[in-house]
């Protein structure tokens, strides 16, 4: 923190600043002026450019575009000139830097005051010495000249060639004020079709002259009223032959040609007026559209007819449509027939008498030919093709070349199809989510319902065919020929119980005879929130198991790193070593992948079981923080670790490796480093060495801290022979390897942060397997609580047929009696499987958390035999309806009670 306040900070003296703000505004007048000159002159110049090319011939609109992009571009230096020398030169430091340009001494100077005076720490240090050093800069620059300093400029001929520019442009509006204002016109909106000004005016005319075909033809054209310039001849050439001359005859010319038999351009020179007019020789009048047009069948409801163009010479329509043609020519027609029918034309149009495809029909002018599909199958309507000939002549008896011909194809009405987008295949939903798709319909006549179709499927199985249901999602339309529908589905909005169940889409189209059209089966296999809970839990089971693979990974991926951290610079360099290292960057990238891949799938998870109110919300977001840990490893810190052992294995070659020792004599008595190689690597094209005389003794004591850090670094001089000298050993300095070998820096950093991201993943995992414990254990709970309410279910069943089987034989019970008593019997056997599972299952979740709790409950349902108890029940609910309702109730209340001394796992999740 500087100790000088602002206030007590000397400024700059007020002569220097004075001076700076006089040179600051030169330098922007100069450079001002010389922006405005160039853009000025380049404007001018484009001007001129389509000025004088317009007196000669028509400047085309890409030549005025062109010059106007150019004038722009040229305009443009002016917020060029003003960013670079007003925006970036305003401040005193950037002046000071521009003087540097041309005077570098005063500029540097000036630049180091501006600097200390703006510096609180340095007038900290030494006040007397930083009003000395502002003094001596005033002085120094009141003692230079100024101008010297100034950028090199080119502004008076800039503003030289924009005042003559200015002077012959307003020298031309005086002398031809219209022609001078229609090359402003044309060179500032070039994208405007503006004519070109001619001292010679014609009038309009055409740009297409049609003449008869092999025929001589004339042209005329007049003078325009007010004409300045009425040349006494004018001149025309057609396709680049001889031109044709013809005078000045009341206020016209009149050209005649020869004959023309392909479409040709005339050109028209009269003075400085240039026309050009394209000649187009008639050969014979054509159709310019042919529709076809239809009334579909009643079934369809269809009440506008559809409209086709029939140009290409086919048209297809569904069997029992009415169709009509309507033809259009070119010009206007004389005669027409269909089929030889003659036809009167209404101008340029005719049309035919409506007809039916796809029905028999006698005459010779159906020509029908079934299709293929006739033999096939019995569902299609055959095709069926109906031949139209059309012949016509125009008002001046040219007819067409051949007549049209048109085939008209009954075809059978298609099936609609239809299509899912976002409902899964094959899912586990809960029973209250919302599942959100799309359906997509078409039909070629239009869709008539959408909706969905549901019945009971065995698990992984085929349909059984129970439990149906349907809903319309959306009603069609007979125009609507494809359609795209929101739909959603949830088990209890459409009262569906818990079970799998087989989902179709269907479409239906207007065809009375054809049903329904399908999607392929989407199987959803619906849990309650207790099922779904232990399903969920299983699948992060899972995921825990998986993630901890990828930590297994990683950490022998860093042991491996860790073992060629350890290798000193020579065995870094090998190539073997270099692949190896390559090898682990790409295994630590596919491991990043992944574990990115499971971060993922853990969101989706979390996702699934926030639905569920099964689930406490402090074990989800406990769960949603350790995946965002996660993401981070996979997303930056992995890759970062790849990343520098990939630097690593593409790093150059340390110099210790490169250079090959000089050859020496005497005796080093000194134990070589464990990172020294025992033959030295020749280098090529190594300068010679020259021989050394060596004396080094052996040391017992430990190698100085800072051994050869003040060493002066080689200046590369020649080598030359010296004496033998003795001297002692030196140790290696610690990270002598990392230093001098780049591949050992980022191996070493590389395995720091590996080494970090592995103690992060250590502690996500014990997080991890704590929250997994609490599910688990949350998850038994509920299996009890609902082992509880199923007995409690069963003794309401006994209970319902208490009146007609208490006291009564057995062989006296009705059949239904029987079955149902037979079902609870069997029902209680799978209920005493269901809790041998849980305590199975309570067993391995004590032996892993050890927890009071459940060894106490453990001990309690093993003292009790409650799976021996629910069998009995099976066994006697027959012979014993009275006394199973009792122990259904007492199995009930027993099963709660050791839920409810289960609660302590759930503690963290609500």
């Amino acid at each position: 923190m500087s100790l000088v306040s602002t206030r007590d900070r000397m400024d700059l003296p007020i002569g220097l600043r004075r001076r700076m703000l006089t040179f600051r505004r030169r330098v922007w007048a100069v450079k001002a002026a010389e922006a405005i000159g160039t853009a000025a002159t380049g404007v001018v110049l484009a001007y001129f450019v389509v000025f004088g090319v317009d007196r000669i011939f028509d400047a085309p609109a890409w030549l005025r575009f062109g010059l106007l992009l150019t004038a722009v571009a040229t305009s443009l230096i002016i917020p060029w000139y003003s960013h670079y020398w007003v925006w970036n030169h305003r401040r005193l430091d950037q002046l000071a830097r521009l003087l540097a340009r041309r005077m570098p001494a005063l500029g540097d100077e000036l630049l180091g005051v501006v600097e200390l005076v703006r510096n609180d720490r340095e007038w900290s240090r030494s006040r007397a010495l930083c009003e000395a050093a502002v003094v001596q800069a005033d002085r120094d620059a009141g003692t230079c000249d100024w101008d010297r300093a100034m950028p090199a400029s080119r502004h008076r001929p800039c503003v030289t060639a924009a005042l003559i520019g200015a002077i012959a442009a307003f020298g031309a509006a005086w002398l031809a004020p219209e022609a001078a204002a229609n090359a402003w016109r044309r060179f500032l909106a070039p994208w405007i079709p503006t004519p070109r000004y001619t001292f010679t005016q014609l009038e309009s005319h055409a740009d297409r002259l049609v003449v008869p075909h092999g025929e001589p033809f004339a042209f005329r054209i007049r003078i325009a009223p007010g004409s300045p310039w009425e040349p006494t001849r004018g001149a025309a050439i057609l396709a680049g032959r001889e031109p044709v001359f013809a005078p000045l005859e009341d206020g016209a010319y009149s050209f005649e040609f020869d004959a023309q038999v392909a479409p040709a351009r005339l050109d028209i020179r009269i003075g400085d007026a240039r026309r050009s007019i394209v000649v187009e020789p008639m050969l014979r009048p054509e159709l310019a559209a042919v529709d076809a047009i239809a009334r579909l069948p009643a079934y369809l409801e269809r009440t506008r007819p559809i409209r086709r163009d029939v140009r290409g010479g086919s048209v297809s329509f569904v069997h029992g449509s009415e169709v009509t043609l309507e033809a259009n020519a070119n010009r206007e027609l004389g005669e027409a027939t269909i089929d030889a029918n003659p036809t009167p034309p209404r101008g340029s149009a005719f049309m035919s008498d409506p007809f039916v495809v796809g029905v028999p029909k006698t005459g010779p002018s159906d020509a029908r030919t079934p299709s293929i599909e006739q033999a096939g199958d019995g569902n299609k309507e055959p095709s069926v093709e109906i031949r139209r000939v059309l012949w016509w002549r125009d008002a001046a008896g040219l007819s067409g070349k051949e007549p049209f011909t048109l085939t008209v194809l009954a075809i059978g009405d298609e099936p609609p199809t239809i299509a899912a987008a976002g409902l899964p295949r094959q899912r586990i939903v809960l029973d209250s989510e919302q599942l959100a798709f799309q359906v997509v319909a078409g039909d070629d006549f239009g869709v008539r319902r959408i909706g969905m179709e549901w019945r009971s499927a065995a698990p992984g199985g085929p349909s059984s065919g129970e439990a149906p249901g349907e809903r319309i999602l959306a009603a069609g339309d007979p125009e609507m020929t494809e359609s795209t529908v929101d739909g959603t589905f949830c088990a209890k909005t459409l009262g569906i119980a818990p079970q799998s169940v087989e989902v179709r889409l269907f479409a239906e189209d207007y065809a009375p005879e054809r049903g329904r059209v399908y999607s392929v089966p989407h199987v959803l296999h619906i849990l309650d929130a207790k099922d779904h809970a232990i399903w969920l839990t299983e699948q992060l089971n899972r995921w825990h198991r998986q993630s901890l693979e990828v930590r297994d990974r990683e950490l022998q991926l860093y042991e491996t790193n860790k073992q060629l951290r350890e290798l000193n610079a020579d065995a870094l360099d090998r190539p073997e070593t270099r692949r190896k290292i390559e090898t682990q960057a790409a295994a630590e990238r596919a491991n990043g992948r992944r574990l990115s891949g499971l971060t993922a799938a853990g969101e989706d998870l979390v996702r699934q079981a926030s639905r569920n109110p099964e689930f406490g919300v402090g074990h989800l977001e406990k769960w949603a923080e350790m995946l965002g840990i996660l993401k981070d490893i996979s997303a930056a810190r992995m890759p970062s670790v790849a990343d520098l052992l990939r630097d690593a294995a593409q790093a150059p070659r340390s110099a210790s490796t490169a250079s090959a020792p000089s050859p020496g004599a005497g005796q080093a008595r000194s134990t070589p480093s464990s990172g020294s190689s025992a033959e030295p690597n020749e280098a090529p094209n190594a300068a010679p060495s020259v021989p050394t005389l060596a004396d080094v003794e052996s040391s017992q004591q430990p190698p100085a801290a800072d051994a050869g850090k003040d060493a002066p670094p080689s200046q590369g001089s020649s080598p030359r022979l010296t004496l033998p000298a003795t001297s002692l050993a030196g140790g290696v300095k610690p990270g002598d390897n990392n230093e001098t070998c780049p591949a050992a820096r980022q191996v070493e950093t590389a395995v720091e942060q590996q080494r970090d991201l592995l103690a992060e993943f250590d502690k996500i995992a014990e997080e991890l397997n704590r929250i997994l414990a609490n599910l688990e254990g949350s998850t038994l709970v509920k299996r009890l609580k609902a082992a509880s309410r199923n007995q409690y279910k069963i003794g309401g069943r006994i209970s319902d047929q208490i009146d007609a089987t208490f006291g009564v034989p057995q062989f006296r019970h009705e059949e239904a009696k029987r079955t149902m008593l037979g079902e609870v019997a069997r029902h209680e056997l799978e209920s005493s499987q269901v809790v041998s599972t849980i305590m199975d299952d309570m067993q391995a979740y004590f032996e892993r958390r050890r927890l009071v709790n459940f060894r106490k409950v453990l001990d309690a349902m093993r003292e009790s035999d409650v799976i021996g108890g629910l069998r009995q029940i099976g066994d006697d609910v027959v012979k014993e309806t009275g006394l199973s309702i009792a122990q259904c109730e007492f199995w009930s209340d027993a099963l709660d009670r050791w839920a409810e001394e289960l609660v302590d796992p759930t503690s963290g999740g609500t």
